[in-house]
């Protein structure tokens, strides 16, 4: 697992790319960066990185920081694919597989027609409704999942999402719920299948992107 000394997204933060133009950044501001997701299943599966090193985002999410950088990135990414989800592996620790392999916050939001709320509903994990400034509070120091479903006019403070409490880690949960439903749930695993040319073609559609 990674530390912060060796940390894929602080070195993308500092402009130290694995994958060259994939890597880049399409937006950036002083606390946060936005990069296409490396193992996307559909074109446009973006990332927010904040810029400092931490494990999950419930504190990120009541800064005014956070939504001012997210809500035209999602602005855009909805008036290009139309409907899109969001969702968050929250860790706590170091090396935790909910972090799926990266100990560096981030959520991912994702151009994706359906809703996945069925499926929360059907698992055997309780998830309740939360505002998405209340996620840290909500949490506290447990690792959790969140989930929401964006929409035209989304206010990222304000907002509601879904919430679960980890009772135990978790690792790419809502990878496999988005490839089962896409009839494909062996490609789940991003380490597995990287998927770099749906990347490239996310980095490609936003070149000229500027907030």
């Amino acid at each position: 697992m990674e530390s912060s000394m060796v940390c894929k997204f602080c070195n993308i933060v500092a402009g130290k790319y694995i994958f060259d133009e994939i890597d880049e950044p399409f937006a950036s501001d002083e606390s946060f960066v936005a990069v296409a997701s490396i193992g996307a299943l559909v074109e446009g599966w973006s990332l927010i990185i904040p810029r400092t090193h931490v494990l999950s985002m419930k504190d990120i999410y009541r800064s005014r920081q956070f939504a001012d950088f997210v809500t035209p990135i999602s602005n855009a990414l909805y008036e290009q694919y139309g409907s899109l989800i969001a969702f968050e592996h929250g860790a706590n620790k170091e090396g935790s597989i909910t972090a799926c392999g990266i100990n560096h916050a981030h959520l991912h939001i994702v151009p994706f027609r359906d809703s996945l709320i069925q499926e929360l509903d059907s698992s055997i994990l309780e998830w309740s409704q939360c505002c998405i400034s209340e996620i840290s509070s909500r949490s506290v120091e447990n690792e959790y999942l969140f989930y929401c479903e964006i929409t035209p006019k989304f206010n990222w403070h304000s907002s509601r999402g879904y919430l679960h409490i980890l009772r135990s880690p978790s690792s790419q949960f809502f990878r496999r719920l988005i490839a089962r439903r896409r009839g494909i749930p062996e490609m789940y695993d991003y380490g597995r299948f990287p998927e770099l040319h749906v990347a490239k073609q996310t980095r490609m559609a936003f070149s000229g992107f500027a907030i």
